[in-house]
């Protein structure tokens, strides 16, 4: 076997064992409690067409406030029906459809039923169903690094050098650390070359905002690599959204759950690699797992990101969290260390 395949397998065999560690510590981290709003979210069910097909459909419900909704349908939750995408209103239990107002929409009971004009879908009834991340709660396994398990936070320090005296001045509650706008951004005080990190995070909900202000936050690996935090549920899924990194990569695939509910990072992390003289001979790798799916494998970094720490990208670098002015929540974060 060659040196590229043994990489390869070795890259295969530590993600396998990310996901096999991935193991729920029971119901109480897993649990949501109830949805920010009772129509936001995915709602899974059938169609039946002109001809009477019958076929399988799924709708994810972006809340826009004051009682506005985007839904977008899908062939199942990930691919996406482009003629279907609409905005409504609720109005008592009926759904008011902008564009057909002659639709009959109505919700009752945790089912939404109707009849539409559109050939794809004369008919349709839905039930709201909640897509948990299989690797919530996941426990660090033997050797890990535990960044933080709810108690506080001893390890990290605020990212500016003249402030880091000062206490971090993130909110720890519950289990729970959550941005405090304006503190400003929080690192871990040990750095690290190669690694696995494992995190969980919750966007907050923020019908009113749009795009970029919508839940926004960052995990930089080694300060220098972000991996975005974004409310971007029911959204197509590009490099400045969440999962993506910007400039280099979009998802794969959008696995963003709705805001409200927590959702998990899995992430295999291995830095550029340079000569003796300093020459840089590979970009950094990542791999990325968002709520148990892989959005990007093997993905190379050129070089930081904005909004690095730094680009000294041939020395190690810390766990650094964003603030970017959203109360987004963070919980159950380690690292396991891997040899070069």
């Amino acid at each position: 076997m060659n040196a590229a395949a043994t990489v390869r397998l070795s890259l295969a065999l530590v993600l396998a064992m990310m996901l096999a560690s991935c193991t729920p510590s029971g119901s109480a981290i897993r649990g949501d409690g109830s949805p920010p709003d009772p129509v936001m979210g995915d709602w899974q069910g059938h169609r039946v067409t002109r001809s009477g097909v019958v076929v399988p459909m799924a709708v994810h419900s972006i809340a826009l406030g004051d009682g506005r909704y985007r839904f977008a349908a899908y062939i199942d939750m990930r691919e996406p029906l482009s003629e279907m995408l609409f905005e409504g209103k609720i109005d008592g239990n009926r759904l008011i459809v902008s564009e057909h107002p002659d639709w009959s929409v109505t919700l009752d009971d945790g089912t939404v039923s109707g009849r539409t004009t559109q050939p794809e879908a004369q008919t349709f009834a839905l039930r709201h169903v909640v897509r948990l991340s299989p690797n919530l709660g996941a426990r660090p396994p033997e050797g890990a690094l535990v960044l933080f398990d709810g108690s506080g936070f001893k390890g990290w320090e605020r990212r500016e050098e003249k402030q880091r005296a000062m206490p971090v001045g993130w909110k720890s509650m519950d289990g729970v650390m959550e941005v405090a706008p304006g503190a400003g951004d929080i690192v871990t005080k040990q750095k690290f070359t190669d690694f696995r990190l494992h995190l969980e995070f919750r966007t907050p909900f923020m019908p009113e905002a749009r795009e970029q202000a919508r839940g926004n936050s960052g995990v930089y690996l080694q300060g220098r690599y972000e991996v975005q935090v974004l409310d971007s549920y029911g959204l197509t899924g590009e490099d400045n959204e969440c999962g993506g990194i910007y400039k280099v990569g979009a998802p794969r695939v959008n696995m963003c759950a709705p805001p409200g509910q927590w959702q998990s990072y899995d992430i295999l992390f291995n830095a550029p690699r340079f000569e003796v003289d300093g020459k840089k001979v590979k970009d950094a790798l990542v791999t990325v797992v968002h709520n148990g799916i892989v959005i990007h494998e093997d993905l190379p970094l050129p070089g930081p990101t904005g909004g690095a720490l730094d680009t000294a990208v041939q020395f190690p670098g810390g766990i650094l969290l964003q603030d970017h002015g959203n109360l987004v929540q963070y919980r159950n974060i380690w690292l396991v260390e891997l040899k070069p």
